[in-house]
């Protein structure tokens, strides 16, 4: 939460390499002097209220791996210099008010990265429209050339209007032409050099886990894939069990193909994504990406997702326990991907069908990443944007514009769901009226003192019931409508923490 502007003094700070200040109610503009930082690698000052044009200074930066300055109110010309850092591989200026064109770099300035701006051009025709008009341009100016006057007899040719408009018009057309084939020829030829990396048959692994992985082996293992060994499917793809080698259990998840950005942003994406490590969080142990097959490979849990084991509540005794540990593991996986990671993730889908169970009752955060990684219009039930009806907060809906506390709004439904006998969209609300979900529900019995009707059956009896109410009143919290009022993840994780019981 903090706020002003940002001290011009950060710039004397030259052995610094990560600064974050994401997420808070900085003003003011961006000081040029961060342009002396030259050891800088990570700047993300994202999501805040910083306003002026984007410091030319910045571009000075030799190391610079990572740039994020969206969702501000920035304006100005958007520098033509950004597509040439050189160590730049993430870049994010969306929902600013910057204009002017698009630099020219087809790995970082993609659509979704310069989204909400008022840039002159559509950035998925500029390079086109740019070589026309400059092509327009050159054959257009002979035509202002004017003759000189002498007799009559040795006087030069005149051209009329209608000839003038006429030669341009052609010259124009064919400049237009011959632009259209030299990038086409541009294009065909870098092709081959990007597919490349989709050409070879070889598995990326992370982490060793005592047995080889090869491409062989994870196709002739995830052949026998049926429904049977199916754990999980959504809008990303199907998830299977596969005994790699007799004793050795992972889950594969198919990814649909062509569903990414580009082959170099997938690669760098998923690399990031793979140097992930939290105890609450799925490991990513490596991944393959060709022209016709794409998966994912993960540590196999064998306790199911927490969507199963909702719906089985009522066939197990479930005590206070074993739900408090499964929403405080969440709550820090999250508080991880929000707080710890450069740059930092935000899940976009957190839902009980991704959230992992072993058979202690250890919780674990899975598909992190993943929206962002294949794009955020091709989730299974999206509205839009990456996410599942239920789960998705009002503003990233609304507005399309996400930020950890969308994050935050779909982890106070899933506590909801985990603490009641209800879905997100329960049919059993439906007397209720159209838009009446879980988060409604609490909020009714909170206001009319009948708390104890929220929880599921028998948990109440068993307590202790304080306890049981503050994680209401928490949940509750994480889902109102205002996301300036939404506790940040680190603070839904320590709420979590004072209540937590006392070891047996």
């Amino acid at each position: 939460m903090l706020e002003g502007p940002i001290p011009k003094t950060f710039g004397q700070l030259k052995g610094l390499k990560y600064l974050s200040l994401a997420g808070n109610r900085l003003n003011d503009s961006i000081p040029p002097s961060l342009g002396q930082l030259e050891s800088l690698m990570v700047l993300d000052l994202s999501l805040n209220t910083l306003s002026g044009e984007i410091p030319n200074k910045l571009l000075n930066f030799k190391n610079l791996t990572v740039l994020l300055l969206n969702n501000n109110k920035l304006s100005g010309l958007l520098p033509y210099g950004l597509a040439h850092i050189a160590a730049l591989k993430s870049f994010n200026v969306s929902f600013n008010d910057l204009s002017g064109p698009l630099p020219l770099n087809n790995y970082l300035m993609k659509c979704d990265n310069v989204q909400g701006n008022n840039l002159t051009m559509p950035c998925t025709t500029y390079s086109v429209q740019k070589s026309g008009s400059l092509a327009t341009n050159d054959a257009s100016s002979p035509t202002t050339t004017t003759t000189t006057t002498t007799s009559d007899s040795n006087k030069p040719r005149t051209f009329t209007a209608i000839e003038i408009a006429s030669l341009a018009s052609a010259s124009a057309i064919v400049s237009v032409l011959v632009a259209l084939i030299i990038l086409f020829i541009y294009t065909w030829k870098r092709k081959p050099k990007r597919d490349l990396i989709f050409i070879r048959k070889e598995v990326t692994v992370f982490e060793d886990i005592g047995v080889q992985l090869t491409f062989e082996s994870v196709v002739r293992a995830t052949r026998e894939c049926n429904r049977s060994n199916c754990i999980g499917s959504g809008g990303f793809g199907a998830t299977y069990k596969v005994e790699i080698t007799p004793g050795v259990l992972l889950a594969i998840k198919r990814l649909a193909i062509g569903r990414f950005h580009g082959a170099q942003q997938f690669h760098a994406e998923v690399r990031t994504l793979g140097r992930l490590r939290h105890p609450n969080l799925v490991t990513l142990i490596g991944y393959h990406a060709s022209e016709n097959k794409m998966f994912l490979i993960y540590n196999y849990l064998p306790g199911g997702n927490l969507e199963k084991f909702i719906q089985e509540r009522s066939t197990r005794g479930v005590d206070w326990c074993t739900l408090h540990k499964i929403a405080l593991d969440i709550a820090r996986a999250l508080t991880y991907l929000h707080n710890t990671c450069v740059p930092r993730v935000l899940h976009r889908d957190v839902k009980p069908s991704n959230i992992l169970l072993d058979e202690d009752f250890n919780a674990y955060l899975s598909d992190f990443g993943l929206a962002r990684l294949l794009g955020t219009s091709e989730t299974h039930a999206t509205t839009g944007v990456a996410g599942t009806f239920g789960y998705v907060a009002p503003e990233y809906a609304i507005t399309c514009r996400v930020s950890d506390k969308a994050d935050v709004y779909s982890y106070g439904v899933v506590l909801l769901e985990l603490f009641s006998d209800k879905k997100a969209l329960d049919p059993s609300f439906s007397p209720y009226g159209d838009g009446f979900n879980i988060v409604a529900w609490a909020c009714m019995l909170l206001q009319q003192g009948r708390a104890k009707e929220f929880f599921t059956a028998g948990l109440w009896d068993v307590g202790p019931c304080n306890d049981l109410k503050e994680v209401l009143h928490l949940a509750v919290v994480c889902t109102v409508d205002s996301l300036f009022k939404r506790p940040t993840m680190k603070q839904v994780a320590h709420r979590l923490k004072k209540l937590q019981p006392p070891l047996l």
